[in-house]
Formats: C-alpha cells, structure tokens, sequence
C-alpha cells in the first residue's frame, strides 16, 4: 500500500512540475514576443543610423574600426514562488538597453583566446553602460514591456538623445585617450585602472612603449591585490613592455 501511495505522490508531483513548467514557458513567449515586436520597431530607425541587428543586438562601425553595440535585455523570468532579498527585484516583464564600446585590440589582449570578433555583444566591450545611467536619471532603468510601440518611440527618442552622444565620446582611440588619460576623481580606482589599461594598450599598440608602461604601471598600483592585477601583469609581456615600473 505504501509502495503505491509513493509511487502515485511521484506521479502527482511530476504532473505539478510540468504544469509549472508550461506556465512559465507561456510566460516567456509572451515577453519574449513583445520584445520581438519592440525591437521590430526600432529596428529600421537603427539601420538608417547605420546599424545593423543580429539577435538582440545593433553593431555600427566608426572609421577608426571601433564598433559600437546596442543591444536589448530582457529581466530575468524566475520560478513563481522565488523571495527577492536585498536590492534584488524582480525584472520580470521589463527590459533594459546596454550600450558598448568595442575595440579590437582591447579584446585581443585581455579576453581569453581574444581575437577580432565579426559581431559584437555589449558584453564583449570594454566601455559599457546601461542607457538608463548615461540618461539624466544617472541610474540603471528597466522599462515595462506594456504599449510596445509607445515604449519603442520613447526607448529610440533615450537612444538618441544619450547613448549616441555617450558612444560619440569614445569614436576613435584619440577620442578614448583623451577622455581617460586625464585624471578622475569621480571613478572608483578600479574603474580608474580599466580606463588607463585601456589606454596602455592602445598606446603600446601605436608604439608608445614608455608611456604605456607608466599608465600601466600606475594601473596595477590602483588594483593592488584585486584579482585583476593578474590580468594587467600579464599584459606587460604580451605588450613587449618589459617590467613593471616600482
């Protein structure tokens, strides 16, 4: 008797768990198809900005080869029941845009098995931020995905208005020198030594060897012992820049 009571408590609760599991697959094609439609509707106005889509992301091209990224993210879809602890929300049925900056050699020296990619996700840069954070809000947005078509015209409007002009800022790697070989209080120090890596690298790159080992050196003193000091290190030798200056 008890052998049958389990085996049909078994039965019972993979019923529940399937049922379950079909709720939530309906959830998710429903989001996953009004951002679809969402980004059918940016779609042609980016292409006329000169991007072009793949997935959920936009790549355009500037002419010193550095590549600008848009890219869509949906909020995580967590099981019913799911407690939300601390600053955690639940982003269900929202989106997000995230907006990057790609530059090749960047990628090459500091991603494992780095290699020129022939398309980009925001994930792959080095620069990046949320377009609610480059807005005049200053902090990160996450959008209802409710009256898509309204939502995409105010969406596109923000990327006009704040994620064009922020991509602008790092158009070429001049443009990126200048931005962050000057001095910045308003970072935190490991921001700070992202920005004069960056600047290493492309310095090296162009054959400016003793400038690149100064920032780089001055980089590494900013990490210290966080875990990316490694990283900067190693960037000595695969630069050519000898050691590290005390």
């Amino acid at each position: 008797m008890s052998l049958i009571s389990k085996a049909s408590l078994r039965m019972i609760r993979n019923l529940l768990r399937v049922f379950v599991l079909t709720l939530m697959a309906k959830e998710k094609s429903k989001t996953t198809h009004a951002m679809d439609e969402l980004q059918a509707s940016v779609r042609p106005l980016l292409k006329e900005l000169g991007f072009r889509g793949r997935a959920r992301a936009f790549n355009r091209t500037t002419s010193d080869g550095i590549t600008q990224v848009i890219e869509f993210q949906l909020g995580r879809f967590d099981p019913p029941g799911t407690q939300y602890v601390g600053f955690r929300q639940n982003l269900y049925g929202k989106f997000t845009v995230n907006v990057g900056v790609y530059v090749p050699e960047m990628h090459k020296y500091t991603y494992p098995g780095g290699g020129e990619l022939p398309f980009v996700h925001e994930y792959d840069c080095w620069i990046r931020a949320r377009l609610g954070t480059v807005g005049p809000e200053h902090h990160d947005i996450w959008w209802d995905l409710e009256s898509v078509h309204e939502q995409a015209a105010k969406v596109f409007h923000r990327i006009e208005r704040d994620a064009l002009p922020f991509l602008a800022r790092f158009e070429t790697r001049d443009a990126i020198l200048q931005q962050w070989k000057q001095e910045n209080s308003d970072v935190s120090k490991f921001a700070r030594s992202r920005q004069q890596t960056a600047c290493a690298i492309i310095m090296a790159i162009r054959g400016r060897r003793d400038e690149a080992r100064s920032i780089l050196s001055a980089a590494l003193r900013q990490l210290a012992d966080h875990p990316s000091a490694q990283m900067v290190r190693g960037l000595f030798e695969k630069l050519g820049l000898g050691e590290p200056e005390s």
